[in-house]
């Protein structure tokens, strides 16, 4: 088994069977210059469909560690300078006891440090020039000659040294040995000194001299055996309309489908994996659009005939929801019963209530079997709203979620309805919504059509979009952001995808646009049980790509609060054109089941035209183009399993037995988790699994990843059941598994202690713990105390130096923002402080290394690296460049391309900067909406971009200036084509990105500070808005300056006296004062009879907190220095701020916003009465008198 923390990427393996044997060979590249993952993929097009398989590393520890033993072959094309001791002993005992060995081009430079591996090789390199040549052959009567043409190519001349004298030279350049063969001990060593770059390795010449090497080098035996078995040969016929978008000089024709055992012989798994057919026509299937598991492990399937374009009227569909069952144990399904049927496009289906959730536009029905014959008796309307205007652009990819609700995304079609009491309008993206259907919520928008959707073990969100974006990650729901103001929030949901090619194996791909790469993204499943090898757990998406008939293996790799998806190659690829996987999910038992679609026309939309795919044809009713290619006659359902690796152990959960649930709910597979807990919460019976549940969390240990699946699931079905409380949260908090500790911070209830215990977790080390915990505080009631803790780590560089932290601390620091601010504010300058602050110093040379281009590796700039999205590009440094002088980067093309150079650049986060470049083209022309020459920024939201260059025209200088975010880098690519095609030839030369502004660097202080003020009157009391106020004018300082035009008021009600004015009246004097804005009461002159009764009536309709103090005549200056004095007292606020002296005859509480008091007064004498404001700061300003005559 080959390890997985060796890093190796496993490729592709045809399936091994009697009919068809196949060469495993180990492809060990590296991260040089000389690209192997770029050039693996051409050998792997080029031989795989000889039967020749490749699995990709780059870690030389595969020599040594046994990863060896499964291969037939070994091919190294890499610079790797040093071999240690027991890698070199290792690749030795492999070719000298037998093993076959083919060192590629630079191979002969690898591994400087061994003699050893030099005579192995047969030489070492020397020096090389570059041309295009043809080299002469030797040994035409040798296996491997015999029979070869060779070929022509342009590549590097290598000459060599230290050649060894047993070398057999079957090829020379100019005498130059360039071809050979050595027969050290047992094995066999195949080199050749071809194979610089994609000009060579994409040669049809290459690959028939490799496939005759490796022939060779396996030996005789292995190489006969391999040479009997048979592949059928693709018979292709005349008289179909195929579209030709990719203008390919003749158009493919269609090869006839092939029955199953024949399509298997074409198609390649990963290594060590083996496949096995489970359903197919012969069971009656057709059009499979999605396979999921009820609770017994049965496989239910939808079935299509009316997609694309025969949207039927309710009850008058073609397509059904059938339940297939395995009954004598042998691994294919033998019984197949219809569940329900008339039904009419249904796109996705989850299990609930008892029942099925079904999509099917424009409704989501609830469908249930209440008398046990597993057959729909009740079909209800949910809701209603889902357009049916394009087919393939629909809801789809129905899940139940770790909070209880159905999970689901939706394409660019777009929903328009009432759900519950609540109408609702959205595009593309994902949502949520209650199983009853009593409340929806959309969370997120992604960027183009949406068929994926998928939850790692931890409940973190993955989604794949149709074109060009295979992987995307939803990192804060959009119902968060919109509980606040200001917060920066990208237009779409983040991509993450690395890489954005496929990996076809046969050039006969098919697609619209995005040539080469995935245009037709469908399904973004993990790997969520323990049946396949520890690098596949929780890490692998699985992709399906049906335009390139296969299934990518994306690799999520955490990034902080982040991810990213690496290229893990394929989990399954054919040359079978008909081959069309659409849904790949972890069943029941451990095993990844995978619908093919079996159809040679899946391609939906845009209509084909005489000038874009050859021909016109008819667009149908659900937006795809008619046409007779489009099957449904055909489907398959086939099983992969890892060789040696133990299946998941299954249940029976549909008598809801609570012990199997329990027993469940800790299954090493996802799937029963989500099932018992379903089950569960179903029940509602909180007495039975309260109890255990709070065990389980207890007592379950993380597995040898780190997750400990039992307890998430038991916190979520705890939540569900209502039954979580402070003491489950605290075991949860506290849990050795960060999926735990996440799970605990998500469903705390809402209160002033759960507060307490998740301030205790902000410091956890866990990235993706802390921001569920900031968002967890985030929703707790608001308090002072939290604002103060999260004031306290706003510079901590865990936090500052992530890429979704900051957003979740503003969002848990707006929602606290009073305790935020007083904190802020007590840190602050004053108002009034002196000095000159320090000029921040900002850089003004240039930030890009090489700008010029004059550093050169082979045909490109240092640090620059090529990048193509769709179409074919050549990209090469020229010269002269502008000026006349030096060189320029140049990307031209033929038949069209949407490609770049690119460089990656460190920046400051929130910082302005210029990106100045100079283009220059020739010729360039846009096709399908491509915009020309140009600039543009990468890993930004809104990728700001140059202006556009085309046609002809001399060198012309181009700028963008934009702002950064959080992450700390861009992306700046000299882009050709962009959104679209160009062809001709465009120049880019002496790039320069400067330094704008100062920015704010790693410190969100002012900014967080801005947008908690922004979002005070949203999370803040009244009363807490006045204390802020009170702070911010009582004591001015700088940032209470800057922020108090921010801070937006609420509006103040009254509250009404105790006492009735009338009646009071009777018995008093009746005045009446008001607080009002600017430190002021509403009248500064009151008046009264001596000798009676005196009440009055002082309100607080203002934002600040006020009291209400009268004295003596004579007293002013007394009782404004006693209320100086109080402000240092610790029992200030305790006596409301009114000073304990003789002089003062009466006084108000602390008057919060809205407040009201009566103050009565006995008779006075004549006099001039004074009353003040004694709240601090304010008497001086806020100061009347009560004139009694």
């Amino acid at each position: 088994m080959i390890k997985s923390l060796l890093f190796i990427i496993t490729a592709i393996s045809f399936i091994a069977s009697s009919e068809a044997k196949r060469l495993e060979v180990l492809f060990l590249g590296d991260n040089g210059s000389h690209k192997p993952s770029e050039r693996f993929p051409q050998i792997m097009q080029g031989l795989g469909p000889r039967g020749v398989n490749f699995t990709y590393t780059s870690d030389p520890n595969c020599l040594h560690d046994g990863t060896l033993e499964q291969f037939d072959a070994l091919m190294i094309f890499a610079n790797i300078g040093q071999i240690t001791e027991e890698q070199e002993k290792g690749i030795l005992d492999y070719v000298y006891n037998g093993g076959a060995f083919l060192p590629i081009h630079c191979a002969s430079y690898c591994f400087l440090n061994s003699m050893k591996y030099v005579k192995l090789v047969g030489a070492q390199f020397k020096s090389h020039g570059a041309g295009i040549f043809k080299t002469d052959i030797k040994k035409p009567d040798h296996p491997i000659m015999k029979g070869f043409k060779g070929f022509e190519t342009w590549d590097e001349t290598y000459v060599h040294r230290l050649g060894t004298n047993d070398r057999n030279v079957l090829q020379t350049r100019e005498g130059e040995p360039w071809t050979w063969t050595r027969e050290p001990g047992k094995g066999r060593v195949f080199y050749t000194a071809y194979g610089h770059d994609q000009r060579t390795w994409g040669n049809p010449g290459f690959h028939d001299l490799v496939h005759r090497g490796l022939l060779w080098a396996i030996g005789e035996e292995k190489s006969e055996e391999f040479l009997s078995s048979e592949i059928p040969n693709l018979v292709r016929r005349d008289g179909d309309l195929v579209p030709n978008y990719e203008r390919r000089p003749e158009p493919i024709k269609v090869h006839i489908p092939l029955n199953v055992k024949d399509s298997l012989k074409h198609t390649q798994v990963a290594n060590g994996i083996d496949v096995s057919l489970f359903a197919s026509e012969e069971l009656g299937l057709y059009s499979v659009i999605e396979i999921d598991w009820d609770e017994k492990g049965r496989a239910w399937v939808i079935e299509t005939r009316d997609y694309p374009n025969e949207l039927k009227p309710a009850e008058q569909g073609q397509d059904r929801i059938r339940i297939l069952e395995d009954t004598n144990g042998d691994g294919k399904a033998d019984k197949a019963i219809l569940f329900a049927d008339t039904l009419s496009i249904p796109t996705g289906m989850c299990f609930a209530r008892g029942g099925l959730i079904v999509q099917m536009a424009p409704h989501f029905l609830f469908l249930k079997d209440t008398d046990g014959d597993d057959k729909a008796d009740v079909r209800e309307i949910l809701f209603s709203g889902w357009s049916t205007g394009d087919t393939h652009a629909g809801p789809s990819n129905l899940k139940y979620g770790f909070d209880n609700w159905i999970w689901g995304v939706m394409g660019y079609a777009g929903f328009n309805g009432k759900v519950g009491e609540k109408q609702h309008r959205f595009g593309q993206g994902v949502y949520r919504f209650k199983p009853d259907g009593s409340e929806l919520e959309y969370l997120g928008r992604t960027s183009n059509n949406t068929w994926g959707l998928g939850f790692s073990e931890n409940n973190d969100v993955f989604i794949s979009t149709a074109n060009n974006q295979s992987s995307v990650y939803m990192p804060i729901p959009k119902t968060e952001y919109d509980r606040f103001e200001r917060l920066d929030q990208s237009g779409s949901l983040p991509g993450i995808d690395s890489n954005k090619k496929f990996f076809p194996i046969t050039p006969n791909f098919r697609q619209v646009d995005v040539f080469g790469g995935f245009t037709a993204a469908a399904g973004h499943h993990l790997y969520t049980a323990r049946s396949f090898p520890k690098d596949w757990w929780n890490k692998t998406a699985l992709v399906n790509a049906p335009t390139g008939n296969l299934v990518y293996r994306a690799q999520i790799k955490p990034e902080g609060s982040h991810f990213v998806a690496e290229n893990g190659w394929n989990l399954v690829a054919s040359a079978d054109e008909w081959f069309s996987p659409i849904y790949s999910e972890v069943g029941p038992d451990g095993a990844i089941w995978m619908s093919d679609w079996y159809s040679f026309l899946i391609q939906h939309n845009p209509t084909p035209n005489k000038g874009r795919g050859g021909f016109d044809a008819k667009r149908g009713r659900g937006n795809a183009f008619e046409s007779p290619l489009r099957d449904y006659t055909r489907t398959r359902i086939y099983r992969f399993t890892a060789k040696g690796i133990k299946p998941s152990k299954t249940f029976d959960l549909s008598q809801k037995n609570p012990d199997d649930l329990l027993s469940a709910l800790q299954s090493d597979n996802m799937l029963w988790r989500m099932h018992a807990q379903r089950l569960i919460v179903e029940s509602n019976d909180k007495k039975t699994f309260t109890p255990k549940l709070k065990a389980i969390i207890k007592n379950s240990k993380p597995d040898e990843i780190g997750i400990a699946g039992g307890a998430i699931h038991a916190l979520w079905a705890l939540h569900g059941l209502g039954s979580i409380d402070h003491e489950t949260v605290e075991l949860g908090l506290g849990h050795k598994s960060p999926g735990a500790r996440r799970a605990a911070a998500a469903v705390a209830p809402k209160t002033n202690k759960s507060t307490k215990l998740l301030l205790t977790m902000v410091n956890d080390p866990d990235h993706q713990v802390r921001k569920d915990v900031l968002l967890a505080i985030s929703k707790m009631p608001p308090s002072e105390e939290a604002g103060k803790t999260l004031h306290s780590i706003r510079k901590d560089n865990f936090i500052l130096n992530d890429r979704w932290l900051p957003t979740a601390f503003q969002m848990a620091s707006s929602r606290h923002g009073a305790g935020y601010l007083k904190a802020a504010l007590a840190a602050s300058v004053p108002a009034n402080a002196t000095g000159t602050p320090k000029a921040v110093e900002i850089p003004k040379e240039n930030l890009i290394q090489n700008p010029g281009f004059e550093a050169i590796d082979g045909t490109l700039p240092k640090l620059w690296k090529p990048r193509t999205y769709s179409g074919k590009a050549n990209h090469k440094i020229v010269s002269p460049g502008r000026g006349g002088k030096g060189y320029a980067i140049m990307i031209d093309s033929d038949s069209g391309a949407d490609s770049s150079v690119y460089i990656d650049i460190k920046v400051k986060k929130r910082t302005t900067y210029q990106l100045n470049a100079w283009v220059k083209t020739e010729g360039v022309k846009t096709l399908r909406g491509g915009r020309g020459a140009q600039l543009n920024l990468h890993a930004l939201p809104d990728q700001p971009r140059t202006a556009a260059i085309k046609g002809d025209k001399d060198w012309t200088k181009v700028s963008v200036t934009f702002k950064t975010d959080d992450r700390g880098s861009v992306g700046i690519n000299c882009l050709y084509g962009g959104w679209g095609f160009a062809t001709g030839k465009a120049y880019w030369d002496d790039i320069e990105l400067i330094q704008i502004d100062a920015g704010q660097g790693p410190d969100i202080s002012e900014d967080t500070e801005s947008i908690v003020a922004a979002n005070l009157y949203r999370h803040g009391s009244t009363v807490q808005i006045s204390s802020v106020l009170n702070h911010i004018v009582t004591k001015p300082t700088k940032l209470g300056n800057r922020i108090k035009s921010m801070i937006r008021a609420p509006k103040v009600t009254v509250k009404e006296t105790k006492e009735d004015e009338k009646s009071l009246s009777k018995t008093h004097q009746v005045l009446k004062l008001k607080a009002i804005e600017g430190l002021k009461f509403d009248s500064t002159n009151l008046e009264a009879k001596a000798g009676e009764a005196i009440a009055i009536i002082v309100s607080n309709p203002d934002l600040l907190q006020h009291n209400f103090v009268i004295g003596n005549p004579g007293t002013l200056d007394k009782i404004g220095l006693s209320a100086d004095s109080i402000i240092t007292n610790p029992k200030a606020i305790e006596m409301n701020y009114v000073p304990e002296i003789d002089e003062i005859i009466g006084s108000s509480k602390l008057l919060d916003p809205g407040a009201v008091q009566i103050i009565k007064l006995g008779p006075l004498k004549k006099g001039k009465y004074p009353y003040v404001c004694t709240f601090p700061g304010h008497w001086r300003i806020m100061q009347g008198y009560l004139n009694v005559e």
